[in-house]
């Protein structure tokens, strides 16, 4: 791996804090990379299929988030991490910003409540991805701006 490569990956990784193999596969186009030569770094560590920086922990919103990123590879022209409760912003090759939201039993009711109090909870965006571990929020979803509504792990949108 070239070293500007290495590099970029590591600070990837310090940013955002984990990320599966797969995932790293994926947003940096290398299908065929193990990825294994980062962790002779001393900077990260490898358990089981997830890569972690060693000043993070594992976080499993952040790799939800990287999930549903993915998912929109083909689309993106850059990203980077949000602030509580925006996990990842992504701007796409159209110029359309889309914040990833990720809520979990304890904070559903806390993020559908900023959700709903949009403009002045959260900063402009043409777009909400919200993931939520069930399909039960999303008629107390009362948003001013367009939002695609999935559930994890199995990633069903339950609209669009």
């Amino acid at each position: 791996m070239l070293k500007d490569k290495k590099i970029k990956i590591l600070n990837f990784l310090q940013d955002f804090g984990c990320a599966r193999l797969n995932q790293l596969q994926i947003l940096f186009d290398d299908t065929n990379n193990n990825f294994k030569n980062i962790l002779d770094s001393n900077m990260v560590s490898k358990k089981g299929d997830i890569f972690v920086h060693n000043t993070k922990m594992i976080s499993e919103k952040m790799l939800i988030a990287l999930d549903i990123l993915c998912k929109y590879k083909s689309r993106l022209s850059k990203f980077y991490l949000g602030y509580e409760p925006v996990i990842i912003t992504f701007l796409t090759k159209d110029n359309l910003m889309y914040h990833i939201i990720v809520a979990d039993e304890e904070n559903k009711k806390g993020v559908v409540k900023l959700v709903n109090s949009y403009p002045l909870s959260l900063p402009k965006v043409d777009k909400l991805i919200l993931a939520f571990p069930d399909s039960k929020e999303i008629d107390n979803i009362k948003c001013e701006i367009p939002f695609l509504y999935t559930t994890y792990p199995d990633y069903e949108i339950i609209n669009s």
